[in-house]
């Protein structure tokens, strides 16, 4: 078994910039177009549902085939590193594209030296309650779904029924 099924494998990553080194758990965020609505908010403040009807209504006028982008990116808390994720379907390919591995090395495992294979990597939980209050999590805690690794889009009407 990939140690990357396990959220706790902790990968070792050198800088392509320096001599720098550093080890920490890897795991893959996901964002929603317009996630971040969440930021305005508090549980306290609006449910998970209430959020989620707002977010649904502006979504639905900016992508009215209910085809909705997903943005991942990797995330190390330990060690405060947080880039774009390589192997992501590009929805902006005008821009100029920088991931992970435009900034460090392929990360392997810091203890059997294995290369990471990127899809085994944990996909985040987002959740919006009266403990966690994630950004974006709105849409797992009222629908119950979280994305596949690296799933570059998601059907707003398939959420919406989870809703109901």
């Amino acid at each position: 078994m990939s140690r990357a099924k396990n959220p706790q494998a902790t990968w070792r990553v050198r800088s392509l910039r320096s001599d720098y080194e550093w080890e920490g758990v890897l795991v893959a965020y996901w964002e929603v177009y317009l996630d971040p609505i969440s930021d305005e908010y508090t549980p306290r403040e609006i449910d998970a549902r209430g959020l989620f009807s707002k977010w649904e209504k502006q979504v639905r006028k900016k992508y009215p085939n209910g085809l909705v982008p997903i943005y991942w990116f990797v995330s190390c808390e330990e060690q405060g590193k947080f880039d774009s994720m390589p192997f992501q379907f590009n929805h902006f390919p005008e821009m100029l594209k920088e991931d992970f591995l435009t900034f460090f090395t392929w990360p392997v495992d810091s203890v059997t030296g294995e290369q990471l294979n990127w899809l085994t990597l944990p996909v985040a939980d987002k959740l919006w309650n009266s403990r966690r209050a994630d950004k974006g999590g709105f849409i797992q805690q009222a629908t119950g779904w979280k994305p596949a690794i690296l799933q570059p889009f998601v059907y707003l009407d398939s959420l919406t029924e989870a809703v109901r």
